[in-house]
């Protein structure tokens, strides 16, 4: 039986890598029970103790205070190649600790330099190369896009094999990095499985939530769109005067752009913002928003809108990239650079009861493809190739 590792290194604020992991560990989860591999969960944050099984064989590796100020001199003098490769067992434990391991395969969800430093055949992920496709936007400044290529041409080279998140995501590697389409495997995104919560919450009263809103779950980026859904928002209060939106995720990196157009707006009273929630909650904020608005100008595809239609929710999503393969018939699309499109179509699916009753019906059918069933099979097949 072979000896499979992961590394866990995504804190919570990240979000969709957060999301993926646990999808991992359900896996990972499922495998060691069937006894179709040993599994081994190495973890740099506290936060992973809770998820991992309790019978699974895991080390927590400590960040070095001393070695992260080391890396950061080393940064000044040496290209990354040189550091990440000169320096692998001095300046990052997680790479000692896996090398000494038994494990013949190493899983990386959050796309983790360590995949090619370690000795070890891994599997690493490449969740989206909108550093290279939306240049535009402030958080893919040009250092950015240098370091995040030179990242992803070392998981390329060195990897055994490449996760992706669909048809396109393949495609965007393959021209990007000219890898062999042989390592490159696709494993779709599915919902978390904190979102079954049987345990009904009151967050009505929780948090003075008002009877009509629109929810939009997303980090504060400037690829999210929030200002041309807040834009939009302003253009639709004349018509329904006490809708609401609802904003969940880390109060940095863009939030202080969106507060600031929310005030100069004089849209306080019309947008709620709840910060990072606890994962119980999400699937009652879904549940009882009268839409799930997705107007995000990156893809290939997203974990959010698949979490709508699992909690039945009427989405409305941008048209970008592969959304429309991941969703079809269940989501009203929109153009996310359009602020009038985007305000017609709220309009349109907050107007017609029926429309979002289909939505909902069309959002069971689809999510059904996208079941942790489904993903382990796939991920098992990755493992596997990866192994040879």
């Amino acid at each position: 039986m072979k000896n499979i590792g992961i590394l866990l290194s995504s804190p919570k604020e990240v979000g969709g890598i957060y999301q993926y992991s646990l999808s991992m560990i359900s896996a990972l989860s499922y495998f060691e029970i069937k006894k179709k591999f040993r599994i081994t969960y190495f973890y740099t944050d506290k936060i992973w103790e809770k998820e991992i099984p309790n019978k699974s064989k895991k080390y927590y590796i400590k960040k070095n205070f001393y070695k992260k100020i080391v890396n950061k001199i080393f940064s000044f003098i040496l290209p990354r190649s040189q550091r990440f490769l000169l320096f692998n067992n001095f300046l990052y434990d997680e790479v000692k600790f896996i090398n000494k391991s038994e494990c013949d395969l190493v899983i990386f969800p959050s796309q983790n330099i360590t995949s090619y430093q370690i000795n070890k055949k891994s599997l690493s992920t490449i969740h989206d190369l909108m550093h290279r496709y939306e240049t535009q936007f402030e958080e893919y400044s040009s250092k950015i896009i240098i370091d995040r290529d030179f990242h992803y041409k070392f998981i390329c080279k060195h990897c055994n094999g490449i996760l992706v998140d669909s048809q396109l995501g393949k495609k965007h590697v393959i021209e990007s990095y000219n890898v062999n389409k042989k390592k490159l495997h696709i494993l779709p995104f599915v919902t978390p499985k904190y979102l079954v919560n049987k345990r009904k919450i009151n967050i009505s009263q929780r948090f003075k939530l008002p009877k009509k809103y629109i929810f939009y779950p997303a980090q504060f980026w400037e690829h999210k769109n929030h200002i041309n859904l807040l834009k939009a928002l302003k253009l639709i209060l004349p018509i329904y005067k006490d809708l609401k939106i609802l904003f969940c995720g880390s109060k940095k990196n863009y939030y202080s752009r969106v507060y600031e157009f929310v005030i100069n707006n004089k849209l306080e009273k019309n947008v709620i913002f709840l910060g990072r929630v606890e994962d119980k909650i999400m699937s009652s904020l879904y549940k009882n928003a009268l839409a799930t608005v997705y107007p995000s100008f990156c893809g290939p595809t997203n974990i959010p809108p698949l979490e709508a239609l699992m909690m039945k929710s009427p989405l409305i999503c941008s048209n970008v990239y592969s959304m429309k393969k991941q969703l079809k018939n269940a989501a009203i699309y929109i153009n996310p650079k359009n602020v009038l499109d985007i305000k017609k179509k709220i309009i349109l699916v907050l107007s017609n009861k029926r429309l979002r009753n289909k939505l909902k019906i069309n959002g069971k059918k689809i999510i059904i493809k996208y079941n942790q069933i489904h993903f382990n099979k796939k991920l098992e097949n990755s493992i596997k190739k990866s192994l040879t």
